[in-house]
């Protein structure tokens, strides 16, 4: 995996660069959700005969996946954006598209607004947070942070397993660090609260949506009106990476 060193402290993000021979100053950068990790959900989408083969960057937020996690590190969204703008000056690219799935996409949206150069695409799956993503991060901020670090964790940890089929999610979860769930699950419920959809209307690239093809029509409707595109992939539920990795390879190749 590639480094890159975020501060003075020696901390370090790490991310997978593939297809770098193609595209190279216009890579796509890919933000996984909250819990999970890039390195692990979308080598099989990256790796399908049905992706475009493109440059991609597979990061591994901070706090996430292989990368630092610091006890005293800043997790909420503007400084994961802030750090992935940091990454995009370092590299001089000259353009960049986004991926960002469910909470990602709000650091997606967020880094789009902020970065010096031009954002080609930006490509949401399964944005936001539906009805048991907030339950769940509203359990988790109940408590205060340093309660869920020394035992929360642990036992939402207890309950997933308990509950059965979220296997997929469980692995990068269990790796991340509690500071980072408890920080990005605050950050991410105040950003659902927002009008967040306005934001994605405002902006000028090119815009895609990719959900379930269960998706109720007036979710869709109200992507369209943003000005997106909305791309549905078949036999997934919300972690698409793992339920159908050819058709979300194939949505975001649309898409781009």
């Amino acid at each position: 995996m590639h480094p890159f060193t975020i501060d003075d402290r020696g901390n370090v993000l790490r991310y997978f660069d593939l297809y770098s021979g193609t595209n190279p100053s216009e890579p796509l950068l890919l933000i996984h959700g909250l819990g999970c990790a890039s390195s692990s959900d979308y080598p099989p989408v990256v790796g399908s005969n049905s992706y475009a083969k493109r440059r991609s960057l597979l990061v591994d937020l901070m706090g996430a996946g292989f990368s630092d996690k610091p006890e005293d590190g800043k997790y909420d969204s503007d400084a994961q954006a802030n750090v992935l703008s940091n990454l995009v000056t370092r590299e001089r690219f000259t353009q960049v598209d986004i991926f960002g799935h469910s909470a990602g996409a709000f650091i997606a949206l967020k880094l789009a607004k902020c970065l010096p150069i031009q954002v080609g695409s930006v490509i949401l799956c399964a944005p936001g947070l539906n009805e048991y993503g907030k339950a769940m991060l509203s359990e988790i901020t109940s408590m205060s942070e340093a309660q869920f670090a020394t035992v929360g964790f642990s036992q939402l940890l207890a309950q997933l397993k308990a509950a059965g089929g979220n296997d997929a999610w469980l692995g990068p979860f269990s790796v991340a660090s509690p500071y980072a769930i408890y920080q990005w699950a605050k950050s991410a419920l105040d950003d659902n609260a927002q009008n967040w959809l306005e934001d994605l209307a405002r902006l000028s690239s090119k815009k895609g949506v990719i959900l379930a093809d269960t998706a109720a029509s007036e979710e869709i409707t109200q992507f369209e009106q943003a000005g997106c595109t909305v791309e549905l992939v078949a036999n997934t539920e919300h972690m698409m990476a793992y339920d159908n990795p050819d058709g979300l390879a194939l949505a975001i190749s649309n898409l781009l």
